[in-house]
């Protein structure tokens, strides 16, 4: 091992270099074989020896290294560099690279490292990936991670590159996730038939509108009664005036009602704009039958992807159609579902929220899901029947939304 060190020091800059160039597509082609959906991304970041940076980073277009570093990592431990790589093109893929504007910079930096390293680790955990899987503990994510993220804050510097870049990525991700979907349906052994009866299957144990209509909370409000009446006044009229009844509805009555009520959106790639609308549009029609909403209902609407992107607060039938007629999806990254639970945590301290019923998170099922459950009905719901469903946790619901569609209109 002394040898080979010293046989590194004593190469040309030139040399040094072609040898990092060949242990980058080396980590390339092994980590290919893992994921054969990535070979867009794979395909989208050359390499560029950097002596002024003290390991490697990019900026999304290349991958800088240091080359003495780079081959001393790779002699040490070449898993440890096919985890970096991975690591990094997970950064680009879920546009961490891309920091908002009105983040501080060490946190932006932290949470993302954190994210993607939680990603490799479920990769490992599952057997996709053959690398040696990291401590849990969050404190330990910097011990575990050496790419440097100063090309981020480069690229958020460009105006017209940066923007370039950004949607290069963009597009990516849109066809990884498309390129995924459909290696694992050639991958299926069930014939057309077989999975359409499966579909009907989940769909009828699976149905969201029941699991909606369940969470509609009996409690007495304020309104007339038109479909009865005080008997008092009824008798005193046809006693007293000629056979004419006095009809007085009752002023309250009992009825279903939702009162507070968490909407979450997976706003990651794999989610269009249109597939959220027709989501949203379904969910109103359950809401919007007879006697479903308070004259002031509480809903949350919450468009999240690693971190929480946007939050709406619902309050009438009509600010619920002026979201849906203008929703406009933020995020495109990768899947936390975390920040949500978060939320509703800080919500509910600062009693903002009171009566949850319950909280129904869209979303295609791919991401980091919270280890403890809540004190509230929480349901994951999906567009169609998918392996991802036996991700989420046993204490919380799975359903499938979408009835009346075909597969093809309702694909994510």
């Amino acid at each position: 091992m002394d040898t080979k060190k010293k046989t590194f020091h004593c190469k040309t800059t030139t040399e040094q270099e072609l040898t990092g160039k060949k242990i980058l597509q080396n980590c390339r082609n092994q980590l290919y074989l893992d994921f054969p959906y990535l070979d867009g991304a794979f395909a989208s970041l050359e390499y560029k020896a950097d002596s002024s940076i003290d390991t490697i980073g990019t900026d999304g277009e290349l991958i800088y290294f240091n080359p003495v570093f780079l081959m001393k990592k790779y002699l040490e431990d070449p898993a440890a560099v096919r985890r970096g790589y991975l690591h990094m093109l997970l950064h680009c893929l879920y546009l961490h690279i891309f920091m908002e504007s009105d983040r501080d910079s060490g946190e932006w930096d932290r949470e993302c490292d954190c994210f993607v390293e939680q990603l490799i680790d479920k990769a490992v955990g599952e057997g996709k990936i053959s690398l040696k899987k990291r401590k849990s503990d969050d404190t330990q994510v910097n011990t575990n991670t050496f790419d440097d993220h100063i090309f981020w804050q480069r690229t958020a510097g460009q105006a017209s590159g940066g923007r370039r870049t950004k949607e290069k990525w963009e597009h990516i991700l849109a066809y990884t996730s498309q390129n995924k979907t459909g290696m694992q349906s050639r991958a299926g052994t069930q014939t057309n038939d077989q999975q359409e009866e499966l579909d009907e299957i989940y769909r009828s144990k699976y149905d969201y509108r029941k699991f909606l209509k369940q969470f509609c909370r009996l409690r007495e409000e304020v309104e007339l009664d038109t479909e009865s009446f005080d008997y008092i006044f009824y008798s005193f009229g046809m006693e007293h005036y000629g056979n004419i009844p006095l009809i007085e509805p009752l002023e309250y009555k009992e009825v279903n009602r939702l009162e507070e009520l968490v909407i979450a959106i997976d706003t990651s790639g794999s989610c269009s704009g249109e597939t959220v609308q027709r989501f949203l549009g379904e969910t109103y029609g359950i809401l919007s039958e007879k006697e479903n909403f308070f004259s002031r209902m509480k809903v949350y609407i919450v468009q999240c992807d690693c971190f929480i992107q946007k939050v709406d607060v619902i309050h009438s039938e009509e600010e619920w159609k002026e979201y849906i007629r203008n929703v406009k999806i933020q995020g495109r990254g990768g899947t936390d579902f975390r920040p949500v639970f978060e939320l509703i945590r800080q919500e509910k301290e600062r009693k903002e929220l009171k009566n949850l019923r319950a909280l129904i998170y869209f979303t295609d099922g791919d991401g980091i899901y919270p280890g403890q459950k809540p004190d509230y009905e929480t349901a994951f719901v999906f567009l169609k029947r998918t392996d991802k469903m036996k991700l989420v946790p046993p204490w919380a619901k799975c359903l499938i939304t979408g009835t009346g569609q075909t597969a093809e209109q309702m694909s994510v």
